[in-house]
C-alpha cells in the first residue's frame, strides 16, 4: 500500500514537473515571410540625357557571361544597354539599321537611330518605267501590284524606289518589307540596297517571314500601322499557315481596299497554279468591285468562275482533267494572269530580261551495273555499304520510299557531278551545285571536291557563316559553292557590294545534282547566277530510268507553267521538253503581241 502511494506521488511529481516546463517556453511567433523583391520592369529605364541600345547578343552570351552593365528583357526578348554612350567592346552587337530590334530601340528613346550607309547605285531606264507604272496604279488608288519581272532583273531595286514614291504620294512614313530566308543574307542584302538609293528618313522595317509573329500583340491585332508593304518571295505566302495569316493581318487583306496599305508583292514565281496566287486575293476582289471577303478563299473564288481547279486535302490543284493537260494549265493561268497584266494600268508586271533565259539542258547518266545494284538495295543495306549513319525506322513505304530512291540515286552519281564541275572550273568557270538534300548530296559532293584540293563554299543546312561562305564563292576564293537555298542569295559575277567593290568576273556554271519537284524553286535556283545581265547555263543532272529521270519530267513541267503565270519567254524549255515528250504550248507571249 505505501510502495503505490510511493509510485503515484513519483508520477504526479512527472506530470507536474513537464507542465510547468511546457509553460516556461516562450511563446511562439509566427515568421512574417519576406517581402518579394519588385517584379523586374517590363521596359528599361531611361534617364534624362541617356539612350537605350537594344543589342544581339550571341544566343548562350558572350565568353565571361552577361556584360556590365547589359540586362536582359523578357518582353523585349532582347538585352539591353543603358547609358550616354555604348562602349566599343558592345558596338558589334548594337541592332542594325531597319531592324525590327531598331524599330523598338526607336520607340523606347522616342527618336530615330542612324540609317545604314552603302555605294550609291542608280536604276536604268526599263527599272525606272516600272516604278513609274507602279506609281500610276497607287495614284489611281489601287491598292496593290505585282511585280513578276524574270529573276535578276533588279526587282529589289524597283520595289525599295516604288516605296519611296508612294510614301511620298501618301504622306506615309512607315514601310514594311518582308523577305525570305535566309536572313542572314536576305535582310542585309535589302539593307544594303535602301542605303544605297537613301531612306528618305521614313521608317523601315526589314523581317524575315517566319519573325512576323514579333510585330503581333496578343489579342491578335499588329502592333504597328504599315502604311506600304513589300512582299519579297511573295510565293512563300501561297499556302495556308501562321506566316500568311500574320501577312493578311499586316497588310489588312481582308479590310477595305480605302483604308489598306499599298502593297507591293513580288516573286517571278507566283505558284504552281493560280489557286496558289491567294496574296492577290484582295487585288482581284478590287479588280471586280468585290469586298475582299468575297475572294479570301481565293481558289474557290477562282474554280466558281470557270478556272479547273478542285479541293485535294484540304488545298486546292488542278482537276484530273488539267492534270493531264499542260495546254490545259497554261490557258487557264493566262487566263487568270491576264486579268492583271491587260488591266488598265496593269496591275502585274512581268518584264523579262533582257539577257535571255537561262540557257537549260538535261545530262541523263547511265547508271553501271554495280550502280544498280546499289540503288535497288533495302535502304538499311544501302546505309551499310555508302557507309551512312542509320537513322529511324529503316523500313520505307509511299512517299519515304520516294524520298529514299532519290537519296540512294543523288548519291550513287555524286563522282559524276563532281567530274563535270571539275571540268567546267577547268574551262574557266566558277559552279554552283544545287542539291536539295543534305546527307546524301551536299555533305558528300563538297567533301569529294575538297578532297581533291578544291576549295568549296558550302551554304546549305543551318549554316551561320552562309554570307562569309557566299562572300568566299563571290570573291574567288572558294571557286565551287554548294547550296541548297534557292531564293534570295546573289552569286552572279560582277555583283557590287555596299562598299562599291565587285564580286569576280569569272562566267558562272550552273548544275542541278537532284532535280526539285518545285517549278518555283527550280526557277529560283537558276536565277542566282543568271541575273543583272550576267548569263549562266544550267543543266539538270540525273541517273537515266531512275526516280530521278520522272523527277526532272516533273521539274520540266512545272518550270513551263511557273513561265507561263508571268508570262516569261519559256523557248529554253522547248528541246528538253521533247526529250521527255511533254505537251505544251509554245504561246505567243502577250508582250510579243502587244509589240
Amino acid at each position: 500500500m505505501a510502495a503505490r502511494s510511493a509510485r503515484k506521488a513519483t508520477t504526479k511529481r512527472k506530470t507536474s514537473s513537464r507542465k510547468a516546463t511546457t509553460r516556461s517556453k516562450p511563446t511562439s511567433t509566427r515568421t512574417k515571410p519576406a517581402k518579394k523583391p519588385n517584379a523586374a520592369p517590363a521596359v528599361p529605364s531611361i534617364p534624362p540625357g541617356q539612350r537605350v541600345w537594344l543589342l544581339e547578343l550571341p544566343w548562350g552570351g558572350l565568353d565571361g557571361g552577361t556584360p556590365a552593365g547589359v540586362t536582359y528583357y523578357k518582353s523585349l526578348t532582347a538585352h539591353a544597354y543603358v547609358d550616354t554612350a555604348l562602349p566599343s567592346a558592345l558596338e558589334a552587337y548594337a541592332s542594325k539599321p531597319y531592324s525590327y530590334l531598331r524599330w523598338l530601340e526607336d520607340e523606347l528613346n522616342g527618336s530615330e537611330g542612324p540609317g545604314a550607309t552603302a555605294a550609291p547605285m542608280s536604276l536604268r531606264p526599263e527599272q525606272l518605267a516600272d516604278v513609274d507604272a507602279i506609281v500610276a496604279a497607287a495614284e489611281q488608288q489601287f491598292r496593290q501590284v505585282h511585280l513578276a519581272n524574270d529573276v535578276g532583273t533588279g526587282k529589289t531595286l524597283v520595289a525599295v524606289a516604288a516605296a519611296k514614291a508612294i510614301a511620298k504620294l501618301r504622306g506615309a512614313h512607315t514601310v514594311l518589307v518582308t523577305v525570305d530566308r535566309p536572313a542572314r543574307i536576305t535582310i542585309p542584302s535589302w539593307r544594303r540596297t535602301i542605303a544605297a538609293l537613301g531612306d528618305d528618313g521614313l521608317r523601315w522595317i526589314i523581317m524575315s517571314s517566319d519573325s512576323l509573329g514579333k510585330l503581333m500583340a496578343r489579342n491578335g491585332r499588329p502592333r504597328l500601322k504599315v502604311d506600304v508593304a513589300v512582299i519579297d518571295e511573295a510565293h512563300q505566302f501561297r499556302h495556308a499557315s501562321k506566316r500568311t495569316s500574320y501577312m493578311r493581318r499586316l497588310t489588312r487583306m481582308d479590310g477595305p481596299h480605302e483604308k489598306a496599305p499599298f502593297v507591293l508583292t513580288i516573286t517571278a514565281t507566283p505558284g504552281h497554279h493560280p489557286g496558289e496566287w491567294g496574296y492577290l486575293s484582295s487585288l482581284y476582289a478590287q479588280v471586280h468591285g468585290d469586298p475582299p471577303a468575297r475572294w479570301a478563299d481565293f481558289g474557290r473564288a477562282l474554280a466558281e468562275r470557270g478556272v479547273p481547279l478542285e479541293t485535294s486535302y484540304g488545298k486546292w490543284t488542278w482537276t484530273a482533267e488539267a492534270k493531264e493537260s499542260l495546254r490545259t494549265q497554261q490557258a487557264a493561268i493566262g487566263d487568270v494572269r491576264d486579268m492583271l497584266l491587260r488591266h488598265d494600268p496593269p496591275l502585274m508586271l512581268t518584264r523579262s530580261a533582257p539577257w535571255g533565259p537561262p540557257p537549260f539542258d538535261v545530262d541523263l547518266v547511265e547508271l553501271t551495273p554495280d550502280q544498280w545494284r546499289a540503288y535497288e538495295l533495302e535502304w538499311g543495306d544501302f546505309q551499310r555499304e555508302m557507309q551512312l549513319a542509320r537513322t529511324g525506322n529503316n523500313v520505307a513505304r509511299g512517299l519515304a520510299a520516294l524520298v529514299r530512291l532519290r537519296q540512294k540515286a543523288s548519291m550513287i552519281r555524286v563522282e559524276h557531278t563532281v567530274a563535270a564541275a571539275k571540268a567546267e572550273l577547268e574551262r574557266g568557270y566558277q559552279v554552283l551545285i544545287a542539291t536539295e538534300m543534305v546527307s546524301t548530296a551536299a555533305h558528300p559532293v563538297a567533301e569529294m571536291l575538297e578532297a581533291d584540293g578544291i576549295p568549296v563554299a558550302r551554304i546549305y543546312g543551318s549554316n551561320p557563316q552562309a554570307e562569309s561562305e557566299r562572300m568566299r564563292f563571290q570573291r574567288g576564293e572558294a571557286p565551287v559553292v554548294v547550296f541548297n537555298t534557292p531564293t534570295a542569295i546573289n552569286l552572279q559575277a560582277r555583283e557590287q557590294f555596299a562598299d562599291g567593290s565587285f564580286a569576280t568576273g569569272t562566267p558562272r556554271r550552273g548544275f542541278f545534282h537532284q532535280a526539285r519537284y518545285s517549278g518555283l524553286l527550280a526557277e529560283q535556283t537558276m536565277g542566282r547566277a543568271h541575273r543583272n545581265h550576267q548569263v549562266c547555263a544550267w543543266s539538270l543532272l540525273a541517273a537515266a530510268g531512275t526516280i530521278e529521270e520522272r523527277a526532272g519530267t516533273v521539274m520540266l513541267s512545272r518550270l513551263i507553267a511557273s513561265a507561263t503565270s508571268t508570262d516569261a519567254d519559256a523557248s529554253t524549255f522547248a528541246e528538253v521538253a521533247r526529250v521527255f515528250g511533254i505537251d505544251w504550248i509554245p504561246a505567243v507571249r502577250v508582250a510579243d503581241e502587244l509589240g
